[in-house]
């Protein structure tokens, strides 16, 4: 076709006019879309003017459209003319500033980089530090779980062979489906039918209340609201003071070890509120530093909380729906699964706390810091027990039962004790199933705790 012919087919070149012109829009399309400037990012935790802060925090913000990259910058003025951390090329929305004082108000503030530019700083938040580390927030009662070192709804499984230290309880479901033996589990295995591993004991109507106890606590530990500091993405590599920590989404320990820091305070409590799952990638480990506790130390996790092989875990797992333990994995702690399994493979579990003493005994190896009362073992009972008790100091003692009237129903000891530990036993083959209270007076001091008789 020859130029002179084409100018007889005006319908032609429109067409090819439109197709040129929609080409051109396209491209400019992609361009300008390819190369848009990120959008300004805003800030998520701490909330702005948050009080009583770490000196150790985390910093998280929200993503922004177009973003490659973040800039944060934390000053001790508002307006930002010095700055205490300056760090650009983040490419995660969260990051662990270690660099700040305690009894101080900070600013932060974040922007956005991409290749066609960055953008505006955020908006400013304020947050000031906790004057010293704390000693964390109340501890969570568990009730009946104290002694148990794994709950289950579904299930039990086990590649053999694990090392259990404390009572194993599996509810609603038939006790066949627990497979671990008797050997295996320094405690008791309790099951809601005669199904169960041979030595276990079946106890529905405790289990049913033992169940009632870990809905209590993982709503509790799931509905503090006093002081949280924002954690996200991956904690391994950071110190964490006892405080309650919340997490909007997953949680994980996948690169450096978490220690847990007590600052000296033997009573420092953790509780950690994870919306989503937890996960603990293989090798990793959880230390526990200057007098932590795992008993002092909470996990309440959304769904499902997994710990890979080898894994050295610290503190009482609460998940909404299922635990599970790769091979070689250590908990020293509880594992509670609230809706389906808990899963282990060659694994060892110890509850903290849990004593098996038998007999009258003094244990004069250690001398108690001060009057202590230990956890009835074994508990539930039917129907004997032996309670351990400990003085600091030469004093009388008494050692009282109570029923959940309050009404004394036997004295264990009424005596003037040397220093040292004592364990007795109570025989309650008079008395009706229950909870009973226990109660010890010495030194002008108090200690209580709750045990159950089942017949």
């Amino acid at each position: 076709m020859n130029i002179s012919t084409t100018f007889k087919h005006p319908n032609l070149i429109s067409r090819i006019t439109s197709m040129f012109s929609l080409t051109i829009a396209m491209v400019l399309l992609i361009s300008t879309t390819a190369f848009a400037q990120p959008t300004i990012p805003s800030l998520s935790l701490p909330d702005s003017a948050a009080v009583n802060q770490p000196h150790k925090l985390v910093l998280i913000w929200n993503a922004s459209e177009n973003a490659d990259t973040y800039r944060l910058q934390v000053s001790d003025t508002s307006s930002f003319s010095t700055t205490v951390y300056d760090q650009s090329q983040l490419t995660d929305t969260s990051q662990f500033v270690e660099v700040m004082d305690f009894s101080t108000s900070y600013y932060w503030r974040v922007s956005a980089t991409n290749g066609s530019g960055t953008s505006e700083f955020s908006t400013q938040s304020r947050f000031a530090t906790w004057d010293s580390v704390p000693n964390g927030p109340d501890p969570v009662e568990l009730g009946l779980l104290d002694d148990f070192a794994i709950l289950a709804y579904a299930a039990v499984t086990n590649v053999p062979s694990s090392a259990i230290k404390g009572n194993v309880g599996l509810t609603p479901t038939s006790g066949a489906f627990i497979d671990l033996t008797e050997g295996e589990v320094t405690g008791t295995i309790f099951t809601v039918d005669a199904s169960g591993p041979a030595g276990s004991v079946s106890s529905p109507s405790m289990l049913t209340v033992a169940k009632g106890d870990l809905t209590v606590a993982y709503n509790d530990a799931a509905g503090r609201t006093v002081s949280p500091v924002g954690i996200a993405g991956n904690i391994g590599g950071q110190t964490l003071y006892p405080s309650l920590y919340k997490s909007t989404g997953t949680l994980e320990i996948s690169a450096g070890d978490l220690t847990l820091d007590a600052n000296g305070n033997e009573d420092a409590v953790w509780i950690f509120q994870i919306a989503s799952s937890f996960n603990m990638t293989s090798d990793r480990k959880v230390f526990l530093t200057n007098g932590a506790k795992a008993g002092n130390v909470y996990w309440q996790v959304g769904s499902a909380a997994t710990f890979g092989t080898t894994t050295v875990m610290k503190g009482t797992i609460m998940a909404g729906t299922q635990v599970t333990l790769a091979t070689g994995a250590t908990l020293d702690g509880r594992a509670f699964a609230l809706t389906e399994n808990v899963t282990l493979q060659q694994n060892t579990i110890n509850a903290p706390e849990f004593t098996i003493t038998t007999g009258l005994e003094n244990d004069e190896i250690q001398l108690p810091s001060d009057i202590s009362l230990s956890q009835n073992y074994p508990n539930p009972f039917n129907p004997t027990t032996s309670i351990k008790f400990g003085v600091n100091k030469t004093s009388n003692v008494q050692l009282e039962v109570f029923n959940m009237l309050g009404q004394r129903v036997v004295t264990l000891v009424n005596e003037q004790k040397s220093p040292g530990f004592y364990t007795v036993n109570f025989d309650a083959g008079q008395f009706t199933s229950g909870f009973y209270m226990y109660r010890i007076t010495a030194n002008g001091s108090q200690r209580i705790k709750k045990m159950t008789l089942i017949k």
